[in-house]
């Protein structure tokens, strides 16, 4: 039985994916009924270990995301049935957690330029003819190709 009164405690749950989030639960009012088969979790962050080499040997730094990014929704709805286990988190993760929380509360969190923009559609005829202009030229050199990766101005491929 999961106790949804503790609204205090941060919780640490294991999903049967095997990532682990930490998060509260919400007031009794916004929690759903004990025969739900649904929990909701208040501001729920995924927590990542980050292998760090240093001289001493590899050790885990941990890093904890938004769960669920995008979105402005305090409150994210889950089934019982994908979760393994629910510990309480120790005072100090809760202090970092809590620390964490009122941060991204203060904090607008953008979108990368590639899904910000809001181009019309001459603008992307116009793009999308200098990109075959610019394909088709013969004398390609370092300024065309800067020219065309500043038109198609794709996200990056790095892993963060």
């Amino acid at each position: 039985m999961i106790d949804r009164i503790d609204t205090q405690s941060v919780k640490v749950i294991r999903l049967v994916s095997g990532e682990e989030i930490c998060c509260k639960f919400p007031l009794h009012k916004d929690q759903l009924p004990e025969n739900s088969k649904l929990l909701r979790l208040q501001e729920p962050m995924l927590i990542k270990y980050v292998p760090r080499i240093s001289e001493h040997g590899i050790s885990d730094y941990i890093a904890l995301v938004k769960w669920v990014g995008f979105t402005n929704e305090k409150i994210v709805t889950i089934p019982i049935d994908k979760i393994i286990t629910i510990c309480n988190a120790t005072p100090e993760f809760t202090k970092r957690y809590s620390k964490l929380i009122v941060s991204l509360r203060q904090a607008k969190q953008q979108l990368p330029g590639f899904i910000e923009r809001d181009v019309i559609d001459e603008q992307y005829e116009e793009d999308y003819d200098k990109i075959e202009e610019k394909k088709s030229d013969p004398n390609i050199d370092k300024n065309n190709i800067k020219e065309l990766s500043e038109l198609l101005d794709m996200p990056s491929k790095k892993i963060h």
